[in-house]
């Protein structure tokens, strides 16, 4: 495997002979990350500076560095690491600028953020150089969203929660363009619909002897399954929807505080009043964004045996939903694969898989609070409106 190193107007500059190892984290619903290992080199600690991209052979993703430790061993030997995100992570430098309201698709809302904030942004300082849309697929999950001055990243992540889509940046070497593309794995578990089964079958099992380890973690912890939105109004006149319709002890409560929620929108300098219906389909959405979060967890972390009968980016790749048999656990699981490791070291290539919803870090936790008091702004400046039937991007 090869790696080459390009500058950020996406031009040649050189490739890396060597390595001690690269870890290669692909992900489903965010940007993927990436830490390299080499010898410190004069041609090396030029090529990987801050900001140049890594990109190995047989790839569409491509990674860029944001942060370089020189350092020596114990015996002497100067080492170079270099860590840093997918060019997905380009998404984390933009906010939503203004007020963006979405009735449409889960995949056009998305390509109209990154579009409205990174390719044709009213402000052409905002524009991400040789960055473009991908094919549109149409997928039809649909969403009612509205998101002020937030992070770009984080908005598309929790748009790819709700819907299931993954999201990401490829890297068009031959056209030198950053593609953003909303793209959806396969269904290959033995319980793909009678309509839908066309896909070969992807069974991992120690019993297969395609799993070399593995770890299985079951838990309610975080895990909510109704949330009631408190919209705008005070007391017994507070907007209220309540989403999730649970009972007794499988019933798992959680608010969101969407009170300045506006339910104003400026269409071309005029603030009109939504109607009761549409501003509640708003506040529906934010519910079903909190419990996109609020999963119960189950995830099968494995480390794959690549010497299998299943191949890696043939029998599945990420963001495929497959089948995971442990007969000595009774456990049968069809789920996602939501992140892949690739370690390449001396001794060769490993992969490490995470089937399902993954244990939230503190972070996530902290996300979740602020998205749960954060709402929408009650400036209406630099609206953006998409309806269900309006707009291709």
């Amino acid at each position: 495997m090869d790696i080459y190193v390009f500058n950020r107007n996406l031009e040649s500059i050189g490739m890396i002979d060597s390595f001690t190892s690269l870890i290669w984290t692909r992900r489903y619903y965010k940007s993927g990350e990436f830490e390299l290992h080499c010898d410190l080199t004069p041609a090396n600690l030029a090529f990987l500076s801050r900001e140049n991209i890594i990109y190995k052979t047989g790839d569409i993703e491509a990674g860029v560095i944001k942060y370089r430790n020189l350092k020596q061993d114990a015996e002497g030997k100067e080492i170079l690491v270099v860590k840093g995100n997918f060019l997905t992570g380009y998404l984390n430098r933009r906010i939503i600028w203004g007020t963006s309201i979405l009735n449409t698709t889960a995949e056009l809302s998305m390509r109209t953020m990154v579009n409205n904030n990174c390719i044709n942004p009213s402000n052409t300082d905002r524009v991400i150089p040789n960055m473009v849309l991908g094919t549109l697929n149409s997928f039809i999950s649909n969403v009612d969203y509205q998101t002020s001055y937030t992070n770009l990243a984080d908005e598309l992540e929790n748009l790819s929660n709700i819907s299931d889509l993954g999201h990401r940046i490829n890297f068009d070497i031959t056209n030198r363009k950053l593609v953003f593309n909303v793209y959806k794995g396969l269904d290959r578990s033995v319980n793909q619909s009678v309509n839908q089964s066309v896909n070969p079958r992807c069974i991992f099992s120690k019993e297969f002897d395609n799993i070399l380890e593995q770890e299985y973690v079951d838990s309610l912890d975080n895990y909510k399954n109704l949330a009631l939105v408190g919209g705008i109004g005070e007391g017994s006149e507070r907007r209220l929807i309540t989403i999730g319709d649970s009972v007794g002890l499988d019933r798992f409560e959680i608010f969101n505080d969407q009170k300045s929620l506006s339910n104003t929108e400026d269409i071309n300098g005029v603030s009109t009043t939504m109607s009761e219906e549409y501003y509640n389909l708003l506040l529906r959405g934010k519910g079903n964004e909190t419990l996109a979060l609020t999963k119960e967890i189950q995830t099968f972390d494995s480390k794959i045996n690549i010497n299998s009968n299943l191949k890696y980016k043939t029998d599945y790749d990420l963001g495929d939903i497959i089948t995971i048999i442990s007969k000595k656990w009774e456990v049968t699981l069809d789920s996602r694969i939501t992140e892949i490791q690739e370690v390449y070291e001396e001794a060769g290539l490993s992969i490490n898989i995470t089937f399902g919803n993954n244990i939230p870090t503190l972070i996530d936790k902290i996300k979740l609070k602020l998205q749960s008091n954060s709402s929408g702004s009650n400036g209406n400046s630099n609206t953006t409106i998409t309806n269900i039937d309006g707009g291709s991007f």
